[in-house]
């Protein structure tokens, strides 16, 4: 709706009937520009016109409970179905008009019901603290009003209660491909990528805690929808159209005295820099599909900013991460296997280059110990006519860098007899190269080029962090009153794997063993640095 649109609408709200005269009078709107607006407030079914001449009146079309419980689905600008709520239970229906193909666990055959919401739809709202605050701003009686509410969620869903949803009139006849502006929504970038930029967002919500005001995209972390204006060098709030997402530092995560008082918290300081290294070297070194990253300079540490793959020219693409593929809800986000996963990859992605992206990711993954990597930190992207690929990288951070013993990876390898995710081999991959039908001697030679990569230029990158120098001493705690820096934590973590990787095997099995010449080094750092760097 327009300005004066709402200023109409608003005075119907308290009254229920009105003249133009009165309108005129409340508003101080332009005869014509009060007739044009009741026009469209009736063609949006929000008010009805009654009388002729100057016995015209309109007055406010009342809605039922029951209707304002029915909530209407787009995707990507097409009328899909109608989700509703009652006596305990959802239901989804399809639209007469809408041919496409069905919804991820939505059956264009059977009833669709069940007492909770739909995992297509509830992964789709953010988690935690993050969602208790979208469900106290709805104000609706069960999770689903949040819908209605989300903005710039992932993927290509506009949800609308159903008496109001001809406000929705998104035209996707002028989109264009995914892949045709690929190059595009990904951008370049190298490491590090600092932008020297003022960041126009007030501080309360750089650094409010689980905050979902400023963002709905799903996870547990403050994030805010921006946009970048690359001539003027600002950084600004951006709730309708956000191309690019900021997650702010946070005092949460990254002080070290707060594990103290809460020992559910783990201490993850310079979380920015750690994502825009892995993904930077992800896309840079190993030829990933990642996102534009870039860090801007906070009031501590950094910020983070990536670019959003699912939109581009105000457009949405679709997207579904593995969660909603599985029928899984948020919370069981780790729950399933790496089988299961893999099993659901190989069924969504039908590119071999995908499916092989798909395993070198999970490989890469499992180096670099990414442990927070479950099955909504992975998901397949529609490049037109129901196709899928692997979407580009996102939310990738090496725990290892901050705990030795952690997983290698958030979920299990079921083949294994103690279901291992730790100091994971190269064998451990088979059977998932298996599942995608891929050899095992191809998956090798993958596997040997990511850790030879990993192993020979991940210490240029720890090198070139030093450039952040410049603008932080990058210190950490490591007791209460001493120190060590992100540096050091970059460095023990690639002396540690180095380690883990000659005693498991792998660089014998793979033919790297000229690696373990690198450990002589590392008793040259640790003099210089006067001791070890010792696992938080």
């Amino acid at each position: 709706m327009t300005l004066n649109q709402k200023k109409i609408f608003e005075l119907f709200n308290k009254e229920n009937t009105l003249t133009p005269i009165q309108i005129r009078e409340a508003t101080n709107i332009s005869k014509t520009t009060v007739t044009d607006s009741l026009n469209s407030l009736v063609k949006l079914n929000l008010i009805a016109k009654y009388g002729k001449g100057r016995g015209t009146y309109y007055e406010l079309i009342e809605i039922s409970q029951l209707e304002k419980k029915k909530i209407t689905v787009f995707k990507e600008g097409i009328k899909v179905g109608y989700i509703e709520y009652g006596e305990g239970k959802h239901y989804f229906t399809y639209d007469k008009s809408y041919k496409g193909e069905a919804l991820l666990g939505l059956s264009k055959i059977k009833e669709n019901s069940r007492t909770s919401l739909f995992p297509i739809f509830e992964n789709l709202i953010p988690e935690y603290k993050r969602r208790e605050k979208v469900y106290k701003a709805s104000q609706g009686e069960v999770l689903t009003d949040s819908l209605v509410h989300l903005y710039n969620t992932h993927g290509a869903y506009d949800f609308y209660y159903t008496f109001e949803d001809r406000k929705f009139d998104k035209d996707y006849s002028g989109r264009k491909s995914w892949l045709s502006v690929k190059n595009k929504i990904l951008g370049e970038h190298d490491y590090p990528n600092i932008l020297d930029m003022k960041v126009l967002i007030d501080d309360d919500i750089l650094n409010a805690e689980a905050t979902s005001e400023h963002s709905h995209m799903s996870g547990n972390q403050n994030k805010v929808d921006i946009s970048i204006d690359f001539e003027k060098n600002e950084i600004i709030e951006n709730l309708d159209d956000a191309d690019y997402m900021l997650k702010p530092y946070n005092d949460d995560i990254a002080n070290y005295f707060k594990q103290f008082k809460d020992r559910t918290k783990g201490y993850y300081p310079f979380i920015s820099i750690n994502e825009h290294l892995f993904m930077s070297f992800a896309k840079n070194e190993l030829d990933f599909d990642v996102p534009y990253t870039a860090l801007v300079k906070a009031k501590k540490e950094f910020h983070y900013i990536t670019k959003r793959y699912d939109r581009h020219d105000s457009f949405k693409y679709e997207q579904n991460d593995f969660a909603q593929y599985l029928e899984m809800i948020s919370k069981n986000k780790y729950k399933p296997t790496s089988e299961q996963l893999f099993k659901k990859i190989n069924e969504v992605i039908s590119s071999e280059k995908s499916k092989l992206d798909a395993l070198r990711f999970y490989y890469y993954s499992s180096i670099i110990k990414h442990s927070d990597l479950h099955v909504k930190n992975i998901g397949a992207l529609n490049i037109g006519k129901d196709k899928m690929i692997l979407t580009p990288l996102y939310d990738v951070i090496s725990i290892g860098v901050y705990q030795d013993q952690c997983y290698d990876l958030g979920l299990s390898m079921n083949h294994t007899k103690k279901k291992q995710r730790r100091k994971l081999r190269v064998e451990d991959f088979y059977g998932l190269a298996d599942i995608l039908g891929i050899k095992r001697e191809v998956f090798k030679i993958e596997a040997k080029k990511i850790l030879d990569t990993f192993l020979t230029k991940y210490p240029e990158y720890i090198e070139k962090t030093k450039i952040l120098l410049k603008y932080d001493d990058l210190k950490i705690n490591s007791s209460r009153n001493g120190y060590n820096t992100f540096l050091q934590k970059l460095n023990h973590m690639y002396y540690h794997r180095l380690i883990t990787f000659r005693k498991i095997g792998t660089l014998k099995y793979l033919g790297l063993e000229h690696h373990s010449s690198k450990l002589k080094k590392r008793k040259k750092y640790d003099k210089k640095s006067n001791k070890l760097i010792t696992a938080l």
